[in-house]
């Protein structure tokens, strides 16, 4: 009876994970991480996953620690957009300051 309790548990606490994390394997540090990310703390999810993706543990959890790396790091478009808004807004400046001063005296 008591084990039926604690799988029915096992089984509550795992839908109520996020969709892409159902299926990760049973793992105390695994499911720290799981849990972590859903509170927004990435640099936990970061560290630890790389600890646990490089350590001793089954190929399975190693793979469910690559994915939540791979969720933590930033969109690479993002990213692309906001390094050429940082040059538009540098080339926008250069040219302003060099453009906009009073006329030369003749």
């Amino acid at each position: 009876m008591a084990d039926e309790g604690a799988e029915a548990e096992a089984a509550s606490e795992r839908s109520a994970r996020p969709a892409f994390a159902r299926e990760f394997p049973a793992h105390a540090e695994l499911d720290a991480l799981v849990a972590a990310f859903e509170a927004g703390d990435f640099r936990t999810v970061r560290s630890g996953a790389k600890r646990l993706a490089s350590g001793e543990a089954t190929e399975a959890v190693k793979r469910a620690a690559g994915e939540l790396l791979d969720r933590t790091k930033p969109d690479p478009l993002a990213t692309y957009l906001l390094v050429l808004t940082a040059v538009l807004l540098v080339a926008l400046t250069v040219f302003w300051t060099l453009h906009s001063g009073a006329a030369a005296p003749p």
